[in-house]
């Protein structure tokens, strides 16, 4: 067939398809209003389910699972594909089709973005509106982002929870919005609060704000999903087609673009988000959603700069080996690489790599913990490492009897355990899961260090037989009266780290800690003391 049949073809087929199947424009837009209201309303009904009273076998999950970015950045990371991750599947599927339709009707915070557009704006001229939704070299920097991530994470560092739209918009309801809320509605203070909770709740609400200066500043130069989905909609087979003959130019469709795609010009499809403004508001009808229209009407190639494109691939791959130089060499004690001692994951966390490899600082399994105890991390685990899930036992303490952490995991950072794999049985030689071991001082100790009575931690330690233990011993006080104290020590086979000691500790500074020496995640973790000579040895000696 030759290339005037083939597209006399489909012309006809796309006449016959908008005349049997597709809605006519106006049609379009108020159904793109109808799903931006439903899966905006279901994003927030899934992330409210996140908690361990509602939680059940709802998948809470889902719109992590349907990332692409998320699923391609895991699986270069970490070298595997959870299984959950082939939603994004259908997200690609949709995108090669109708185009990059998630970004506008479908992702919570392009939604939350359109929705700032339209109530934060300032009053603009018709020239001026035309200005701001012109193309500009800045809104190429989301490909140079996606460029740093996807490298980064091919060299095994993670990295794409920092920016990818779902990924933030859950981080920051769970650990700054949803607590900040609750304490103005409540009135009295939040029991749930988390740390770096400010940081990222002003985070987001930059994002929004910067709806005011440039309507949805973050799809068009930030979002690396959208970067994503831009390439992939290059291939679309639904496409805006204009109407020469019916075209006046006179730029309304300018002035509602949401992805600034040049519809009046030759769009640009890797930018255009498919909201149907410009077809909807179009007086002359030139513009339509068509089926395989001529490709003379789009621009499918991506304008951008080769050393730009070079730099970011290659800060991607020198990001891994420049992060990890910094931590300190602990190749005496026996270990790979040092980090924070009370750097504690949360139970059923793969190894510390995989986990950095697998982790995507979602923070969904910090909004399901029941007592507060997991926190978005600092620097504990090196810049790569923020964010992430780890234990603060002053907050709360890790329940024996809980899974829910490993059950909203979205990659697989935390496996999925079931309760009695967890406990352990010890009588059949099955260990339970250890998040690390007590350990006391004794200066500190209310018994060992002040003569005075307290079995706090004991009385706290769920496991059984109880990994906290005491010794009476007898004493004199300073006036020669005799007293009984128990005096707690730990039994590092039946301690499992969950934090329960350190937690009910009445002293202000907790005279018992937990580490993560003994972790079940790190073999080479063992328990061992180096003394002061194993240090010098292992270090040159001067002169």
């Amino acid at each position: 067939m030759s290339r005037a049949g083939l597209r006399s073809w489909v012309g006809r087929t796309q006449r016959r398809l908008k005349a049997r199947w597709l809605p006519d424009n106006t049609t379009l837009k108020k159904l793109r209003l109808v799903y931006q209201v439903f899966f905006l309303a279901l994003f927030f009904v899934l992330l409210g389910m996140t908690t361990s009273r509602l939680l059940g076998r709802t998948p809470v999950s889902i719109f992590l699972e349907a990332d692409p970015l998320v699923a391609l950045g895991t699986m270069l990371s970490s070298g595997t594909l959870y299984l959950g991750l082939l939603w994004a599947g259908v997200i690609v599927a949709i995108t090669l089709v109708f185009g990059r339709v998630f970004c506008s009707w479908i992702c919570p915070l392009g939604i939350m973005n359109t929705l700032f557009s339209s109530i934060l704006p300032k009053a603009k001229s018709d020239a001026a509106k035309m200005a701001e939704n012109r193309p500009r070299r800045l809104y190429t920097l989301k490909y140079y982002l996606l460029a740093f991530f996807i490298v980064s994470a091919a060299f095994g560092s993670l990295q794409i929870g920092l920016l990818d739209p779902i990924c933030l918009i859950t981080r920051s309801f769970t650990v700054s919005l949803f607590p900040a809320a609750h304490e103005v509605w409540s009135g009295a203070y939040s029991e749930v609060n988390f740390s770096w909770g400010w940081v990222v709740g002003f985070i987001f609400i930059a994002v929004l704000v910067a709806n005011r200066f440039i309507p949805r500043f973050w799809c068009r130069a930030l979002c690396p999903l959208g970067a994503l989905l831009g390439v992939l909609s290059r291939f679309s087979l639904f496409r805006i087609h204009r109407n020469i003959d019916n075209c006046t130019n006179c730029n309304k469709c300018v002035e509602v673009c949401d992805g600034a795609a040049e519809p009046q010009a030759t769009t640009k499809q890797s930018e255009c988000l498919m909201c149907m403004n410009c077809v909807a508001d179009c007086p002359h009808d030139a513009l339509s959603y068509a089926f395989m229209p001529p490709k003379e009407g789009s621009e499918d190639l991506l304008d951008l700069g080769r050393r730009e494109l070079f730099a970011s691939a290659v800060a991607g791959a020198a990001w891994l080996p420049l992060n990890r130089a910094s931590h300190l060499n602990t190749r005496e004690a026996g270990l790979p690489k040092a980090y924070d001692p009370k750097l504690i994951r949360p139970p059923g966390s793969l190894p510390e790599d995989q986990f950095l490899a697998a982790c995507i600082k979602c923070d969904e399994c910090i909004k399901v913990c029941p007592t507060n105890v997991l926190q978005p991390a600092g620097f504990e685990a090196g810049l790569e490492g923020l964010w992430t899930p780890v234990a603060k036992y002053r907050l709360g303490n890790c329940l024996q009897r809980c899974n829910l952490c490993g059950d909203v995991c979205p990659t697989g950072a935390i496996a999925k355990i079931s309760i009695q794999d967890r406990i352990g049985d010890l009588t059949q030689g099955v260990k339970p899961v250890r998040m690390g071991t007590a350990f006391y001082d004794k200066g500190r100790c209310l018994p060992w260090g002040m003569d005075t009575p307290c079995v706090k931690c004991e009385e706290f330690c769920p496991t059984s037989p109880k990994a906290i233990w005491s010794k009476e011993v007898i004493k004199l006080d300073r006036h020669g009266v005799e007293i009984m104290l128990q005096q707690p020590r730990v039994d590092i086979e039946q301690c499992i780290g969950c934090g329960s000691c350190e937690w009910a500790c009445p002293v202000s500074e907790p005279a018992v800690y937990v580490t993560n020496a003994h972790e079940s995640r790190a073999e080479n973790k063992r328990l061992k003391l180096v003394g002061l000579d194993a240090l010098s040895l292992s270090r040159p000696r001067v002169g």
